[in-house]
């Protein structure tokens, strides 16, 4: 069975869930893409090459979900001010929680990074199907009006999590937008 990263959840609201994250590991890949679809099938090759055993010790890492794709919309600073088509995206994997930054295998390929993220609270909202910007912008626009509504703050880029492979069913396909909000909540 796939370990998925683990999170308490905070507030259940209307389809959006406030979710903590404890800090875990992450191994990344920038890409220059036009798509989060486009960006999720150049990026597995590399990442899945590493937890594969393309790393300095060659050993196999466990695979994780949900595998993640970011896009940082690159802004002009211009008049008017205008967004560019393709843009930076990163994908990620999650690593196992016994890892640790010390005995994570270093990866042989150099444009894949290793990081820490720390723990963090995450507006989260699910759709079913494959990545499909339609739906993902969707997602976004619902998530960021449940934001505004209860006075968050969005912080960072919006993230997109995949928990299934390729050969599953579009129609059984687990996906949610998340989103890193400011305010900490406890645990009810």
């Amino acid at each position: 069975m796939t370990e998925t990263l683990n999170y308490s959840i905070l507030k259940n609201e209307n389809g959006v869930e406030l979710r903590s994250y404890p800090a875990h590991i992450i191994a990344q890949i920038d890409l220059s893409e036009s798509s989060y679809r486009k960006a999720i099938y150049r990026g597995f090759s590399p990442l899945a090459d590493y937890i594969f055993g393309a790393n300095v010790s060659t050993d196999r890492v466990a695979m994780t979900s949900p595998v993640q794709v970011s896009h940082s919309t690159k802004i002009a600073m211009t008049s008017p001010v205008t967004v560019s088509g393709a843009g930076p995206y990163t994908v990620s994997f999650v690593m196992p929680a016994a890892y640790t930054l010390e005995t994570l295998p270093k990866p042989k390929n150099v444009c894949v990074r290793i990081e820490a993220i720390e723990q963090r609270t995450m507006a989260v909202i699910g759709f079913k199907g494959f990545f499909n910007e339609r739906k993902i912008q969707k997602a976004k626009d619902r998530l960021a009006a449940w934001m505004i509504e209860h006075g968050r703050e969005l912080i960072g880029q919006f993230v997109v999590a995949g928990y299934d492979p390729p050969w599953v069913p579009p129609f059984l396909a687990s996906n949610e937008v998340m989103i890193q909000v400011s305010g900490a909540e406890q645990a009810g």
